[in-house]
């Protein structure tokens, strides 16, 4: 093989290997945003959970209807947060 189309070969796996990287990164940028918003859930969670314990449900029912507004606008729908897309390798 001549060194040119070896050359030429190179730059197009080295182009390919860039595009892939970029992808990827792309895809981990998401996964951390994902991760995030799974964490303040979680966190969210547990303080709802502890404070319902502390409580034993006295007060937490009265304070129902005036949260229900409020956590309407926090709650996240998990399932749609994103759409990973994967590229097939062919």
């Amino acid at each position: 093989m001549s060194e040119k189309r070896i050359l030429r070969k190179m730059k197009k796996l080295a182009s390919r290997i860039g595009d892939k990287i970029e992808s990827v990164r792309d895809e981990v940028e998401d996964l951390e945003i994902e991760f995030e918003i799974l964490q303040k859930q979680i966190k969210k969670l547990e303080t709802k959970s502890f404070y319902d314990k502390e409580t034993k449900g006295e007060k937490r029912q009265s304070d129902d209807e005036e949260d229900a507004d409020d956590d309407d606008d926090e709650l996240v729908d998990l399932e749609n947060t994103s759409v990973v897309t994967v590229k097939p390798k062919f």
